[in-house]
């Protein structure tokens, strides 16, 4: 009994000297950056003041810039330090600009909550939403927010899926790699480059007369001229330019979504390279 006494006085000690000590995630991904303007530095500035207007001592702010919010948390590598220091007893209290930085999905959230807590003993606080993770009705709150997080981003898949869809059925350019020849116009749409459409259109003539793919590959490299990636052509770079509808004025695309395909060609919007 004396030794379960010691043993407990030590761990009681051993909590209290870390139980102010708190690390920051803060996490954005590109497109959010560029949307909402929530930023690293905007959230670096409200976790710092949050943690002193606490009390709490702030170990570290740890970062996972540009990094999808779709990705489980222990697969990203600033996530991966916070879970190592919490397995070191370095902190107990994890603190977030809000709920939806450690995932967009809430079988990832909800579940990063409850490991940290059941196994780490680690809690964690939003420094804009008034929800406490230590408690079962916080729990029971953090959950349904996550559930409104996930369905908000499911929802922003749909609208822009469908946007896509609208797009590419009036023939314009409805994302993915923009083609060699071509380069994104101030609308978005495709306009031809040139100097890079010159070498399309020679591409279309030599395969005219007959020549493989890997004598019009052959060619190009022997005049020195760059493949779309700046490296040697191959014959799957040429078969790619000669295989696209877009030099032809048209526009083709495959949407997967929902389990369902819907297949697009149409005529372009944009203007042709070859006839």
């Amino acid at each position: 009994m004396g030794r379960l006494k010691a043993r407990n006085k030590i761990q009681t000690e051993a909590r209290a000297a870390i139980a102010t000590k708190a690390v920051a995630y803060i996490r954005v991904s590109t497109e959010e950056q560029a949307a909402t303007g929530h930023g690293l530095e905007t959230q670096d500035k409200a976790v710092r003041a949050f943690a002193e207007s606490q009390g709490y001592e702030l170990v570290d702010v740890i970062g996972d810039p540009g990094v999808s919010g779709a990705t489980r948390p222990a697969e990203r590598p600033g996530f991966g330090r916070i879970l190592e220091l919490a397995a070191a007893g370095a902190f107990t209290v994890l603190l977030v600009y809000k709920f939806d930085r450690l995932a967009r999905e809430i079988r990832y959230a909800v579940t990063t909550v409850s490991d940290l807590a059941e196994q780490h003993d680690v809690v964690i606080r939003s420094v804009t939403e008034p929800i406490d993770t230590a408690t079962p009705m916080g729990r029971t709150l953090f959950a349904i927010l996550a559930g409104m997080a996930e369905n908000e981003r499911f929802a922003i898949r749909d609208r822009t899926a469908g946007g896509r869809l609208t797009k590419a059925d009036k023939g314009g350019f409805a994302g993915g790699r923009v083609p060699y020849g071509y380069r994104r116009g101030t609308e978005g749409g495709l306009v031809v480059v040139p100097e890079e459409a010159r070498i399309v259109r020679r591409i279309y003539q030599e395969r005219r007369r007959k020549r493989t793919l890997r004598a019009i590959a052959d060619d190009l490299n022997r005049d020195g001229i760059p493949s779309p990636g700046g490296a040697a052509w191959h014959p799957y770079r040429v078969g790619y330019v000669i295989d696209n509808p877009k030099y032809r004025g048209a526009v083709e695309y495959l949407f997967r979504w929902n389990g369902a395909e819907t297949h697009v060609l149409q005529p372009g919007s944009h203007e042709a390279i070859v006839g």
